[in-house]
């Protein structure tokens, strides 16, 4: 379960998640859970000295970008969700900002 949760953290799995909108409180509690912890465990590793040799090499780069191009869906996501009107417009405009992105 960790693994998918950190594959939908990375947008590769968008779509699963953004299907199980019908999912019960504490199955969605227990995903941000995990979606949480992987996030915070991985925010620890992220250290400014990692940041730096990363950036050194194309692929290293390309990574940081996928990160924060994750981590911008994410803020969207809970910010659109705080203003909850329509779910289906929500997710429209979700994926226009990922899209955005890429």
């Amino acid at each position: 379960m960790k693994q998918a949760c950190v594959e939908a953290w990375a947008g590769r799995q968008t779509e699963a998640v953004q299907n199980r909108s019908g999912m019960d409180h504490n199955e969605a509690r227990e995903l941000v859970q995990q979606i949480a912890d992987a996030m915070e465990q991985n925010a620890a590793a992220l250290t400014p000295d990692v940041i730096r040799s990363a950036k050194q090499t194309k692929i290293g780069a390309q990574q940081l970008q996928r990160m924060e191009d994750a981590i911008g869906t994410i803020g969207k996501a809970l910010i659109l969700t705080d203003f909850k009107l329509d779910q289906s417009k929500d997710l429209d405009k979700l994926k226009g900002f990922r899209s955005q992105q890429s």
